[in-house]
């Protein structure tokens, strides 16, 4: 099972997000907000940030993760919205980034919906085990170890504090800073492969990763993935196959299933003791 992810055209801009390297800013679609995640970020190249959001959705939705029922949608950009933008950068209600950004991503993005009953967590600590078992678990699938101290990205329910929310995949495949993966994918760096198509980093034990002290101990060996690995293989790309075709990554769809099929089927990547050299 996967998300069905409609498109809408955007109504209006509400205000700056306020926090986030890429400049997000929250849009308003049929009464409904949203954060609008645009091609280009200024973080990652290509649509790669946005393709690793619906990648990541869609795979919490497909394990049955309950830690991220946010809604995901795809939003147009086209000229109309760019003139929108330019009047709000120009009124100050959003940053120059922020405007950049949506002026070189014409065509479908994405928007994440805004949780407005959410907020950082309490003194930065996440008292759920199921819900960091569920989050470590798909960061290490997909390469994500983008939850530090200071940018944890996690939300926590303001009135129901034992529940919180996954944000940002934005960084998985492990590109961050240097595009190390991604790089190597494109480049068909096969070097980092081994025991089949598959990187053999556990990216939770990566030293800026906030979890890393709780995953030690709350987590030995892995999940058993009961779906065998063509049935996984073939959900990625179901899944893939209902991306904007002109999104970069899926010239590299093959190779990245590969990787990430055979990482959810191996538990053996969470039993590796050495921190991922190309994490930054």
């Amino acid at each position: 099972m996967i998300r069905d992810i409609k498109a809408y055209y955007i109504d209006r801009i509400v205000k700056d997000v306020g926090f986030g390297a890429s400049s997000p800013i929250i849009v308003s679609v049929n009464g409904k907000e949203y954060v609008l995640k645009t091609k280009e970020d200024g973080m990652q190249p290509k649509s790669l940030g946005i393709f690793n959001e619906i990648l990541a959705y869609q795979l919490i939705t497909f394990l049955g993760y309950k830690i991220a029922p946010q809604e995901v949608v795809y939003l147009v950009i086209d000229e109309n919205f760019i003139e929108m933008a330019e009047i709000a950068h120009n009124e100050r209600i959003i940053k120059q980034e922020s405007y950049d950004n949506i002026s070189n991503s014409y065509g479908i993005n994405i928007g994440i919906e805004y949780l407005h009953n959410a907020m950082e967590p309490l003194d930065g600590k996440i008292n759920n085990k199921s819900f960091i078992k569920d989050i470590a678990h798909i960061d290490n699938y997909i390469m994500n170890c983008d939850r530090s101290q200071d940018n944890i990205n996690i939300l926590q329910d303001k009135t129901d504090i034992r529940r919180y929310y996954a944000i940002d995949f934005g960084n998985a495949l492990a590109d961050g800073i240097d595009g190390e993966l991604y790089n190597k994918i494109i480049n068909e760096d096969t070097d980092i492969f081994s025991e089949g198509k598959y990187s053999r980093c556990n990216v939770i034990l990566s030293g800026r990763y906030i979890l890393k002290n709780d995953v030690q101990s709350l987590i030995k060996k892995g999940r058993i993935i009961k779906h065998d690995l063509n049935t996984i293989r073939d959900t990625l790309h179901e899944i893939m196959a209902k991306f904007p075709n002109d999104w970069e990554p899926l010239k590299y769809k093959d190779v990245i299933a590969d990787i990430i099929a055979c990482r959810l089927k191996s538990r053996e990547i969470f039993n590796l003791t050495e921190d991922c050299r190309c994490l930054y």
